[in-house]
Formats: C-alpha cells, sequence, structure tokens
C-alpha cells in the first residue's frame, strides 16, 4: 500500500488533471481544513524537483509515454488519449491557451446555474491564464508550414488575429496562445499546485487509482483507494470531490453506485443513488480531417529549426449554424512529426465543430479502476444535422485554403484521399458534459451550480465533465476556471477574492 496515504482528512480530491490541481490548490489556499489530492499517476514533484521525465517537459511534441491508453473490450487502444500523471492532459496536450467566449458562461448561467456568469468567473479565468503563463507566439516564431497556413487562411478572408486567448475576439487567423514556458509545457501542477505545496493543510500522493467513492446510506465519508500491490485502502473524508475528466469522473462515480440502474447492473454494480444522467452528454469538438504527405524534404527542414513544435497556429471562423458567441468553427495545421498520433502522414489538417451538439455517452464494464470504458462519442449524429452542417462548412474552408499556392507547396499530394472527412469525424480531444451541471428537474443533471451530486451528500464534481455545453476554445483554460471556481464556492468567497487569497497564501 501506499504508506503516504493519510487515514482520514476533511477533503479528498480524486484526479490530479487540470480541473483537480485547480481546485486542490485553491481550496488548501482558501481554508484550513486538511486537503488531499490523490493521483492515479505519478506525482513527479514540484517543477524544480529536476524529477520530471524530458518528454513530459518539451513542448515541441505531445509524449504519449503516461497514457492511460484507453481500449475498447476487445483489447484494441483507442485513439483517445488521456494522461495518467499529476497535471493530467495539461502535461501532454498540444498546449493551446482560450479563455473562449462570454457567451458560453452566460449560457450556464442562463441554463439554471447560477454563479457562472462570464462576469463573475472572468477575474478567475485571467488568474488561470496568468498562472498557466500563458504568451503568444511571435509570427517570426513560426515554422514556414504554420506561416503557410496563416498566410491561407488570410487570403481567404479570415483577418489576421493576435488575440485569439480574448473572451471578445472574433473570426481571424494568427499564432496560437500558448501555456509554454521557455520550451517547457507549464502545466497545471505546475501552474496551480507548486506555489502552495508549502501548505501544512495539503498533501498529494500519487499512484493511488480510486476505486470507488465509500457510502454511508446516501453520504459520502470516503474513498477506496488501490495500491501497486493490489491492496485496497480506505481514507474516510468529511467531502470527496471527483475531478478525474470526462472519462473517469463519470467511471468513478459509476464504480460507486451512481448512475442509471442498466449501466450499474451490467457492469455487476450495486446502485446507491439512481442518477441516469452519469454518463450521459458526452461531448467534444468534433472535427474534420486532411492529411497530406508534405513536400518534398520538408521533415528534414523542419528538423533544422531550434523550435520546431506540431502545432503553432490557429483559425477561428462563423458558420451560416452559428449562435449568438463570435465563431464556431477552428482550423489548425499539425505540421511536422505528428507526434501525438504516430503512423499519421507529416501534415493534417483539422476542422473543428466547436459548438458541437451531438452527445456521445460513457460506461464501465467492471468495477477496478483500469476496467475498459466503453466511450462513444456519436459524433455528428445529433438529429438536427448541425453538426454535420458545421463540420461541411469548415471541410470546405479547408479546401479553399489548400489552393492557396504558399501552402499548396507546403502540403504536396494528400493522403487517405479516399476517405470522406464527414463519414470519418475525428476528435479534438477535448471530451467534457459526462457529468453535466444543471437544475435537479434536469434530467441529465448529475451536480448542481455548486458542483454537489443530485441526490447524495459530501460528494462533488470539479472538472470538464460538469460543462453542460462545451465552450468554444479549446477547454483546459475554463476546466481549470471549473476547478478554481468550485472551491471557492465551497470555501464561501467570490472567484475575485479567491484569486487575492490564492496569491496571498502562494509562495
Amino acid at each position: 500500500m501506499n504508506i503516504n496515504l493519510p487515514s482520514e482528512v476533511d477533503t479528498v480530491v480524486v484526479g490530479g488533471g487540470t480541473g483537480g490541481a485547480a481546485f486542490a490548490g485553491m481550496l488548501a489556499a482558501l481554508t484550513a481544513g486538511s486537503v488531499l489530492l490523490v493521483e492515479a499517476g505519478p506525482d513527479y514533484g514540484a517543477r524544480e524537483s529536476g524529477d520530471w521525465p524530458a518528454d513530459m517537459l518539451s513542448a515541441k511534441a505531445i509524449p504519449l509515454s503516461h497514457d492511460w491508453k484507453l481500449t475498447d473490450d476487445a483489447g484494441t487502444e483507442l485513439d483517445l488519449p488521456r494522461a495518467r500523471i499529476i497535471g493530467g492532459c495539461s502535461a501532454h496536450n498540444g498546449c493551446t491557451a482560450a479563455r473562449s467566449a462570454r457567451e458560453d458562461y452566460d449560457g450556464w448561467a442562463e441554463a439554471g446555474n447560477p454563479g457562472w456568469q462570464a462576469e463573475l468567473v472572468e477575474p478567475m479565468l485571467d488568474w488561470v491564464h496568468e498562472s498557466l503563463r500563458v504568451r503568444r507566439y511571435r509570427t517570426e516564431e513560426l515554422t514556414s508550414a504554420q506561416k503557410a497556413f496563416v498566410n491561407a487562411g488570410v487570403s481567404v478572408g479570415l483577418p489576421w488575429a493576435d488575440d485569439l486567448d480574448d473572451v471578445t475576439a472574433g473570426p481571424g487567423i494568427g499564432p496560437m496562445p500558448v501555456n509554454i514556458v521557455d520550451g517547457v509545457r507549464w502545466n497545471a501542477s505546475f501552474a496551480f499546485l507548486d506555489p502552495v505545496r508549502h501548505l501544512d493543510n495539503l498533501t498529494i500522493v500519487g499512484d493511488s487509482p480510486v476505486r470507488r467513492v465509500l457510502f454511508d446510506g446516501t453520504t459520502a465519508i470516503g474513498v477506496e483507494v488501490v495500491g501497486s500491490d493490489g491492496e485496497r485502502q480506505t481514507i474516510r473524508a468529511g467531502r470527496v470531490v471527483i475531478a478525474c475528466g470526462a472519462y473517469h469522473s463519470p467511471a468513478v462515480l459509476q464504480r460507486s453506485g451512481v448512475g442509471a440502474a442498466s449501466v450499474l447492473r451490467a457492469a455487476g454494480v450495486d446502485q446507491t443513488v439512481d442518477l441516469p444522467g452519469v454518463g450521459e452528454n458526452l461531448l467534444d469538438h468534433a472535427c474534420v480531417q486532411l492529411d497530406f504527405h508534405g513536400k518534398d524534404g520538408l521533415l528534414e527542414e523542419l528538423a533544422e529549426l531550434e523550435w520546431n513544435p506540431d502545432e503553432q497556429s490557429l483559425g477561428r471562423a462563423r458558420s451560416s449554424q452559428c449562435d449568438d458567441g463570435p465563431y464556431d468553427i477552428h482550423v489548425f495545421m499539425v505540421a511536422g512529426a505528428n507526434s501525438g498520433h504516430p503512423g499519421l502522414p507529416p501534415i493534417s489538417l483539422y476542422g473543428g465543430a466547436m459548438r458541437a451538439k451531438s452527445q456521445g455517452a460513457v460506461r464501465i464494464s467492471g468495477t477496478e479502476p483500469d476496467s475498459a470504458l466503453h466511450i462513444d462519442h456519436r459524433y455528428a449524429s445529433d438529429p438536427a444535422g448541425h453538426d454535420r452542417a458545421v463540420l461541411g462548412e469548415a471541410l470546405e474552408l479547408l479546401k479553399s485554403m489548400t489552393v492557396v499556392p504558399e501552402l499548396a507547396a507546403i502540403l504536396g499530394a494528400q493522403a487517405n484521399s479516399d476517405r470522406d472527412p464527414l463519414n470519418s469525424v475525428a476528435s479534438y480531444c477535448h471530451p467534457a458534459g459526462t457529468c453535466k451541471m444543471g437544475p435537479a428537474d434536469d434530467p441529465l443533471a448529475v451536480v448542481d451550480a455548486t458542483g454537489a451530486v443530485h441526490g447524495v451528500e459530501g460528494l462533488y464534481v470539479a472538472d470538464g465533465s460538469v460543462m453542460p455545453d462545451i465552450t468554444r476554445g479549446n477547454i483546459n483554460l475554463p476546466i481549470a476556471m471549473i476547478g478554481a471556481r468550485m472551491a471557492a464556492g465551497l470555501a464561501g468567497v467570490s472567484p475575485a477574492e479567491a484569486v487575492a487569497r490564492y496569491r496571498a497564501a502562494a509562495k
């Protein structure tokens, strides 16, 4: 067993990814109660410890050494990378950082979730932006491929823009805002845990997957942790907070008997609370994808550069289906080693539906943390055809860019040209929504506006799984805001006050 685990704490936070790290760091700074953060993967300590693996630090590529390696029932690995490490997916992502749009948060509040209006959460979004040390690439830092992509976007009518991380920014194309510091991916652990690791009331323990939440009737009283030796250890807690992400947060709840009776029965789990929304409402930014072999010598040319990450630029556009927000399409290029998806050609162009309506589901297959998950995104399946229409317009935008001579010369011959992108929808790797936030009369709602799970006491969820609708930008910053916002609410302070008090507690 992990000898570092206490037997009892005031709050146990399950999952040290972006949401969990922000929640735990903020709660420890705001309250005197003991906070235990348990993470299924390793905790390599503070950034300055020198113990972090080089591949997890380098922002040049997307490492897969700490991937969960999600599989289906047949054991086939799914192309749905998720990081099993302190910092979560912020420790292996492409580093694009965005606050998303004001309309997204106002929409959450209008859907019956008070306290999530943009004017209330923007101070915390700004703090997250600062803590992750977000900056914008300069044009001169872009590789030749990325410059050609930006120029092609401008040629077909997208305004040039360098404000893609602003909550009021509209359509445009330009260099990405990124959480990169001197070539290091500045992950959620560095941003939200390191400044408060010195606090006596915060304990962080890695390599401790949680099997289930423990209940006394319908009151959460702790968790059961599985050690590397297979032994189980009980940790009692006055409050349990799940922050394992959109795939694993509903899985923890389902393994704990919280969910739809049919799902639990099929996995051999006794039901504690009937909550049919657990694992439903799986959202993502569905993408169309065009692959290219690249011009002769492209990889060698990029390899000679001192700085040559695969992703550096981003475009945003409005489709004919767009809501009142500023945009609903992303276009971006991956050009180089394509490290996140080994086996693909050197260049992939993506067009994303950023307000996708299709809803998938996540369901457990067994009772252990490493049991296979049934993950079905059901991309482009919404009955009204909204997502397919937006993806079609994103595809047309990409195609118009590919014939611009400067970009065409970089792309080379198209690969996988026999594949219809609209029938092979790809993931943007932004899963959300499976523990939906909403009022008790919403049949799919899992938590209320404070993160409290409906129908039980002492149990909360604080990560991207609570999104009622997906934000229209990359979701790393919003998820960190959600975690910190939930902690502030439980501490009884406003987001603005919480930020001030965290800064005072941080070293």
